[in-house]
């Protein structure tokens, strides 16, 4: 057993990132470098042999020599969690959304094939009015992963100042905050991007649900060569499941696969311009289509007491 133990410990003291959050958990603090007392973490040089116990140890007295070592994590933790929350509800907003959309799309196309309905000028109108209200749910997304990424790099700031109290090399510290960060929002968008679209996309749920397993499991590794294999796998694999397979069939949409399945319009320009355009074509089409229900309803209620003035005697209508 002690044997496994040290073996552990040389294992967990290569991968900084994963001894940091342990010693997190089992401690509920971390130090922010520029706490409100000004006080600096003490440069500790790394053993030969890395303790876990002696780690701890030494973060929980740095913590009652400094009380306000915890005070700036909660800051951050604070302000990460509440960012999070909101790219979050937004993202959700946003996928959930398009799943509706993509659903009764779906529903309407299997009616007209089935011959159950005609495929007039209605139903035009309508297909090109939902693609025009969903013009701004890629930048509406692709925005909540960027704010995504901005709450982890926030959860996952004080992890410097940790791994510096616990006697672990914390450089290039900017660089496991960006890179995790990044990689931590990608996950996490993939993985709820499978639960919201496993209901009418199963294929292309799956596609995202590899994408998120794997990067959770390769990238608290710390392992360069697999985290390179994951990007060019992951990004690579998406783009030619999503964009480049599918391109092939532009011509001839029914011979495409069955298992080759999309998830709505996914392009972003860089051009500013056009994000206002995509966000006012789709405020003024919601807003025409509101007052046309507003205006069915309003005619709808105008008939319904018609009849009833006409069927009730004392409105003047007959018995």
């Amino acid at each position: 057993k002690l044997g496994s133990w040290r073996e552990s410990s040389r294992v967990m003291q290569r991968t900084a990132l994963a001894v940091a959050l342990v010693a997190m958990l089992a401690v509920a603090a971390a130090q922010n470098a520029t706490d409100a007392g000004g006080v600096a973490v003490p440069e500790v040089d790394v053993p030969e042999e890395f303790n876990p116990r002696e780690a701890i140890s030494n973060l929980v007295e740095y913590q009652e020599e400094h009380p306000n070592f915890a005070a700036g994590v909660a800051t951050w933790l604070t302000v990460g969690t509440i960012i999070f929350l909101l790219a979050f509800i937004l993202f959700l907003y946003s996928e959930i959304k398009a799943v509706l959309v993509a659903r009764d799309q779906d529903f309407r196309k299997k009616l007209i094939e089935e011959g159950y309905m005609s495929n007039g000028a209605n139903f035009e109108e309508l297909f090109k009015k939902e693609e025009t209200i969903m013009t701004p749910r890629p930048y509406i997304s692709v925005g909540a992963m960027l704010i995504m990424f901005i709450a982890f790099a926030c959860l996952l700031y004080p992890l410097c100042d940790i791994l510096t109290v616990i006697g672990l090399p914390s450089a290039p510290c900017l660089l496991i905050i960006t890179v995790g960060a990044f990689f931590a929002a990608v996950c996490q968008a993939t993985f709820w991007m499978f639960i919201i679209w496993s209901c009418t996309r199963t294929y292309a749920a799956l596609v995202f649900l590899v994408i998120s397993l794997t990067g959770q499991i390769l990238l608290p590794t710390g392992n360069p060569i697999l985290l390179i294999v994951w990007v060019a796998l992951a990004f690579g694999g998406g783009y030619f499941y999503f964009f480049f397979y599918p391109a092939q069939f532009a011509e001839k949409p029914e011979d495409k696969p069955m298992w080759l399945q999309d998830v709505g319009d996914f392009t972003v320009s860089v051009n500013y311009e056009k994000w206002g355009e995509a966000f006012k074509n789709a405020y003024e089409a919601e807003q025409k289509d509101m007052e046309r229900r507003a205006d069915e309803m309003k005619k709808s209620l105008e008939e319904q007491q018609k009849k009833l003035s006409e069927s009730t005697p004392l409105m003047g209508g007959s018995k």
